[in-house]
């Protein structure tokens, strides 16, 4: 079962974030010794103790939600209709969209299904025994400390109107004692949003490349063309944020400009869904980041293909890109001054050392961090001229290390919440030997992805490779479940991310 709230403040126990699943009897057990009461989200429980709403409950809470403090809380994702393998074929040769599958509507998992919902806040009674939290060094000790014991948490939810798309579902329900904030729910699993999501990033890479164009050529980016790109990419993070993450690793060109402005504005929107903002809110941070290093391109090109250590006069030169995109965007006809005030901060930082105001704490607003710990992230996760491409959980850890200095230990605890242990892209070894890539997150149990099974045991390549929900526990050849046994560096066995079209 999910544990949604405790009956004291989270930083008086060990769980430390909000909300986390309960699965084996050691840590009812330390729940029991610690609290009194808690309470049970059915919503977000697995197995027999998930309940999900009924469509006549979720009409009844969302005409509320405009009225005071709203929860909206994730369902179960849909089944695919389509074969992932099928997508990806697709993606490469451009030929019809794959058709779905007739037998679809019966692969749902049984708890799909709606049922009557059970009470949503059953408090469940204590004994006493408790049980030590073990934690471990790394990223695994750092997602223990984050998830409770073998438990897994939502992001920390940041202030905002629940605004729900007309053409997105959503679940309410109020929560007292929370301020309101919006929780987006998953309308269609990767497969299917990736047929919706590619064309969405083909105009937004062409408006990245009109976008670079216009200010090489001394004229003022249209910024309507921008935000109408960025609206139809928060679209589709609001149905399935793992698509355009996917399309953001499979299609990147030799340009390191263009795919980091759209690495940036993608994964902020995935953090902004995960801090639980609304709709506005990923949009205006969707936009920051495609543009918010726009800049540059009126720095000396070799300064940017510099590849050694910089002098304090090129650092200088370096840093004044934020002036430059500033000025930019102030004589544009779309002027927007809070547009201005994210881009004007991500490159400030938490203890003072940022630049160009040399904001600190709470000065440089939340925006403003998360704009500096995506772009941060992003800009480790690329190959540079000064340095190699890390992989993600490598990134991570360098993220890690920046909190109370860089960035708040808030923000770092979110951005690690949002992104996970096994981001999607990540290749991974099974416990069967077998080698796979992450193609979908679970949002209750992140350390149980959905994975395309690449290579077999003895590494050689599957003809037809098979997506496991690891969610499910599908069983390996010898019977026991599936698991990961651990994360494998880019270009592992010679897999390039780039040819997941060819499987």
């Amino acid at each position: 079962m999910f544990v949604a709230e405790l009956d004291r403040p989270w930083l008086e126990s060990p769980f430390l974030m909000q909300g986390f699943l309960i699965e084996d009897e050691p840590t009812l057990a330390q729940v029991k010794a610690l609290c009194r009461f808690v309470y049970v989200d059915w919503q977000r429980s697995t197995g027999e103790f998930y309940r999900a709403p009924t469509r006549e409950e979720i009409a009844s809470t969302v005409g509320d939600s405009l009225a005071g403090s709203v929860r909206v809380i994730h369902r179960t994702t849909p089944p695919p209709s389509r074969d992932f393998v099928d997508v990806m074929r697709w993606l490469r040769t451009g030929g019809a969209v794959p058709a779905a599958r007739a037998s679809h509507a019966s692969e749902a998992p049984a708890f799909y299904a709606p049922a009557e919902p059970a009470a949503a806040d059953t408090p469940a009674v204590p004994d006493d025994g408790a049980d030590t939290v073990e934690t471990h060094g790394g990223l695994r000790g750092l997602f223990g400390r984050l998830f409770g014991v073998r438990g897994e948490a939502e992001a920390p939810r940041a202030p905002g109107r629940t605004v729900p798309l007309a053409d997105e579902a959503v679940d309410a329900r109020p929560a007292a004692g929370d301020g309101p904030s919006t929780v987006w729910v998953e309308s269609l699993a990767v497969e299917d949003e990736l047929v919706n999501a590619a064309p969405t990033y083909a105009v937004a890479q062409a408006t990245v490349e009109q976008l670079i164009e216009d200010v090489q050529n001394n004229l003022h980016p249209d910024m309507e063309r921008v935000r109408s790109g960025v609206e139809d990419m928060m679209h589709s993070v609001v149905r399935n944020p793992d698509a355009l993450l996917w399309l953001a690793r499979l299609k990147r060109t030799d340009q390191y400009a263009y795919d980091h402005a759209l690495d940036v504005s993608v994964l902020l929107m995935v953090f902004a869904q995960a801090m639980g903002m609304e709709a506005g809110e990923m949009t205006l941070l969707g936009v920051a980041g495609l543009i918010q290093d726009v800049g540059k391109l009126k720095l000396p090109p070799r300064l940017l293909k510099k590849s050694g250590r910089i002098t304090p006069l090129e650092r200088q030169i370096f840093c004044a890109h934020v002036d430059y995109s500033l000025a930019l965007l102030k004589e544009s006809p779309e002027y927007d001054p809070e547009l201005l005030s994210v881009i004007s901060r991500h490159h400030e930082r938490y203890d003072g050392s940022g630049y160009p105001d040399g904001l600190k704490g709470d000065e440089i607003g939340l925006y403003g961090q998360m704009a500096g710990v995506v772009d941060t992230y992003c800009a480790m996760t690329r190959e540079r001229p000064w340095g190699e491409a890390l992989s993600p959980q490598e990134a991570l850890e360098e993220v890690n290390k920046l909190r109370s200095t860089w960035f708040s230990e808030s923000v770092i605890d979110a951005f690690v919440q949002c992104v996970g242990l096994y981001p999607v892209g990540t290749l991974v070894e099974l416990n069967s030997g077998e080698v796979g890539v992450v193609i979908g997150q679970n949002r209750v149990r992140r350390l149980k992805p959905r994975v395309l099974v690449l290579l077999a045991p003895d590494k050689s390549p599957n003809a037809h490779p098979a997506a496991l929900d690891l969610l499910y526990e599908p069983a390996s050849p010898d019977g026991s479940p599936y698991a990961i046994k651990r994360a494998l560096p880019p270009g592992a066995h010679g897999i390039d991310p780039q040819e997941f079209y060819l499987v």
